[in-house]
Formats: C-alpha cells, sequence, structure tokens
C-alpha cells in the first residue's frame, strides 16, 4: 500500500508467522527497508511486482538490525547496495556467529556500514539515528521532510523491542526510546505490527511505554 507519495508499505500479517514489516521508498532511486526472512522473501517480491517492480530495481537496502527476520531476504536483492550499521556488522561477525551464517557464503557482506547522521539517497535526506537496546547497532530511520520514523524492533504500536537476546540492553533501549520520542513525527512505522499517523496518537503510544514499560526495563 502507498502510505504517501514516495513511500510504499509491505506489512507482515501473519500473526502466527516471524517475519517484519517492509518499507519502500520510491523515487529516482528506490530504498528497501528490511526485506524480512528468505523464505518468506516471496512476499516481498509479490509486491514488488504489484509496482511494476522487481528485486534488480532496488538500489539501496537499509537494515534497522542484523536479526534474522529483517534481513535474512537480502539474498533476493543480488544487485542492491546492503547498509546497516557498523555496530550491528562488528555485534553480527564476533558477538553473535549463530547469526553470522546470514553472510557466509552469499556475497552479500555489506557495501555501506552506516553511522549515527545524515544519509541522502537520491532525493531521499534521511536521518540514521543509533538506537541500541534490542541490538547493539539497531538504528531508527527518521525522515524530517516526511516527519516519518521507521523504528525497527526499538518501539512499537504498544510495546518496546525484547531485551533478551543476545546483545540486548534495558538500560540502552530505554535511553534509545528517550532519543526518538520527542521528534516531530506524523508517521510511526515499526518492524511488527500496526504503524501509527498523527502526531497525537505518536504523542501517546510514547506516553503509554514510559508510563507501563520503563519501570520494567
Amino acid at each position: 500500500m502507498e502510505l504517501f507519495q514516495g513511500l510504499h508499505v509491505f506489512p507482515w500479517l501473519n500473526p502466527t508467522v516471524n517475519n517484519c514489516n517492509t518499507y519502500l521508498l520510491n523515487g529516482s532511486v528506490r530504498v528497501l527497508i528490511d526485506p524480512g526472512h528468505k523464505h518468506l522473501s516471496g512476499h516481498v517480491k509479490d509486491e514488488l511486482q504489484k509496482l511494476n517492480l522487481s528485486p534488480r530495481d532496488i538500489n539501496t537496502i537499509l537494515i534497522t538490525h542484523g536479526h534474522p527476520d529483517h534481513m535474512e531476504g537480502i539474498e533476493l536483492f543480488q544487485d542492491s547496495k546492503i547498509c546497516m550499521h557498523r555496530e550491528e556488522y562488528n555485534f553480527i561477525r564476533e558477538v553473535a556467529p549463530h547469526y553470522g551464517g546470514i553472510f557466509e557464503g552469499t556475497g552479500f557482506e555489506p557495501h555501506i556500514l552506516l553511522q549515527e547522521g545524515t544519509l541522502k539517497i537520491g532525493e531521499f535526506e534521511l536521518m540514521i539515528i543509533h538506537t541500541p537496546g534490542h541490538s547493539p547497532g539497531s538504528i531508527c530511520i527518521y525522515w524530517p521532510e516526511k516527519k516519518t520514523l521507521v523504528s525497527g524492533d526499538l518501539v512499537f504500536a504498544g510495546g518496546v523491542g525484547r531485551t533478551d537476546l543476545p546483545g540486548g540492553n534495558s538500560d540502552e533501549l530505554k535511553r534509545s526510546i528517550r532519543k526518538v520520542m520527542d521528534l516531530d513525527m506524523e508517521y510511526l512505522l515499526p518492524g511488527h505490527g500496526e504503524f501509527l499517523n498523527g502526531s497525537s496518537a505518536i504523542k501517546e503510544n510514547f506516553q503509554e511505554i514510559e508510563s507501563f514499560y520503563f519501570p520494567l526495563l
């Protein structure tokens, strides 16, 4: 579905299968965020076909974090530049070798190692925000022009990312949520579940997270 001009949402609607929401920035260049599991990548391919696009039309893949349900599907995109945060790459390769198999033998080593700051791809000027907690190199992607935050697994509608996986840290998650919660947002696009539309709804969601989850983190 086209959320607004230049942004398409490929929501994962099957609650019985773990996979993530995928987002497409569609302009003179095409940027795909989080292609999901490899064995479920037909979902993304089907959504692209509805737009008369194929994996070859995707210029850049942005990975919010290195868990398999967000990034295994990079194997579908052999002509795309793969980007992830430097800390997440180090985590995958050195700290969590059971995730390292995603890279081995695929030829899909990241082309660009991100750091916090502005990232310009074609006409899209994005802010990369380092938000550890769910994993050490997790990022959120903020599009200031559209007041849109792709939050990965940092926050959801009514929830926060888990911290019991390797590299998770509840204190860092809390600091990361505080880092993004006051951004000017009209759209909050999480890695799983429903997206939020409207600044009031987003502020209310962060208030609920702060009151309910922060004492637990």
